[in-house]
């Protein structure tokens, strides 16, 4: 084992212990606040990949979407207001609690 003696070395591996946990740390913020994120937006995401499997289970098309898409959306903003999207639920055969 190889250990510091003099208090120059005692202190150097002082420094270099405390960055190295730091440095460690830093990612595990990150990961964590990231995870914080899409669990308060689960609701959402799971609501996405529900509609997304029954778009593909229904056998539309991308370009069947854009084309409903663009015919519904009144003020070609290029997003769909609620009351627009409600209006392509049906041509989807999708039934929305009122």
């Amino acid at each position: 084992d190889v250990a510091p003696i003099t208090v120059q070395g005692k202190f150097v591996t002082t420094i270099l212990i405390t960055l190295g946990g730091l440095y460690t740390a830093i990612p595990i913020g990150i990961v964590g606040n990231a995870f914080s994120k899409v669990w308060e937006d689960r609701e959402r995401l799971m609501m996405i990949q529900h509609i997304r499997n029954y778009v593909t289970w229904a056998g539309f098309t991308m370009e069947d979407l854009e084309d409903m898409f663009d015919s519904l959306d009144d003020n070609k903003d290029c997003q769909l207001s609620f009351d627009e999207f409600r209006q392509i639920l049906p041509l989807m055969s999708v039934e929305l609690p009122e």
